[in-house]
């Protein structure tokens, strides 16, 4: 048994978000919980019209949002699932499977186009920062029991790398996993922005990151001319 969060915000250009709804709906003993941070496209009728439950709020956050989908969750292990990530049906059913024995982890990560750089990102991701640091991002899917989220505090309010601050925490108690399915996720930033310009900021990102920036301010540049996981006012 297993519980899905997904926290969406305006999901319907990148085309996910159907991805996901469409594909677990038919899995047993399966919750799908969708946050919403107030869409303003199509993506309240698109939960609306699946078996997923919708809860609708005004949190800017992502991470906010992950938190208030942790607490309404029924089942003991949380699916934590990136908006624009699909995951192998196979690996779902491994996890709600072998829930009890699981405290925490993450899936492997790949992006959906292939491209040199792209496939190094995911091979650090998986093996280096992930295998060797415990630290893995939103978009390999991370899972944990529900109890140990609450031991940990939950995610912390920040606008980004909250990802990066729960895996720190959860790593405070136990090492997690790596399950070999695939989380296959969205190069949408890499397409829209270029896939060079992209990896350079994504380096500037965590340079800032280390050297403790404001996570408003880190996160106002990351979302520009794209504004995925945040709106920000003009």
């Amino acid at each position: 048994m297993l519980s899905i969060v997904v926290p969406t915000l305006n999901e319907i250009k990148t085309g996910y978000l159907s991805k996901i709804l469409a594909a677990y709906s038919d899995l047993a003993d399966i919750e799908i919980i969708c946050v919403d941070g107030g869409s303003i496209d199509d993506t309240v009728s698109l939960i609306n019209q699946s078996n997923a439950r919708l809860i609708a709020t005004n949190i800017g956050s992502r991470a906010g949002r992950l938190n208030a989908g942790i607490k309404q969750a029924k089942f003991d292990m949380v699916l934590l699932h990136h908006p624009r990530s699909l995951l192998d049906i196979d690996g779902i059913n491994a996890l709600a499977n072998h829930s009890s024995e699981i405290r925490w982890g993450a899936f492997t990560h790949q992006f959906d186009i292939q491209h040199p750089l792209l496939n190094f990102t995911s091979w650090y991701s998986n093996r280096i920062r992930g295998d060797k640091r415990g630290v893995y991002y939103l978009d390999h899917c991370l899972f944990a029991q529900k109890q140990l989220l609450f031991d940990v505090g939950l995610f912390p309010d920040i606008d980004i790398f909250e990802d990066t601050e729960i895996c720190l925490k959860l790593n405070g108690k136990t090492k997690p996993i790596r399950l070999p399915y695939i989380s296959q996720t969205s190069a949408v930033r890499f397409e829209t922005n270029g896939i060079y310009r992209q990896a350079l900021e994504n380096q500037y990102m965590k340079w800032r990151y280390y050297f403790n920036g404001s996570d408003k301010k880190m996160n106002a540049r990351y979302e520009k001319g794209i504004e995925l996981n945040t709106k920000y006012k003009k």
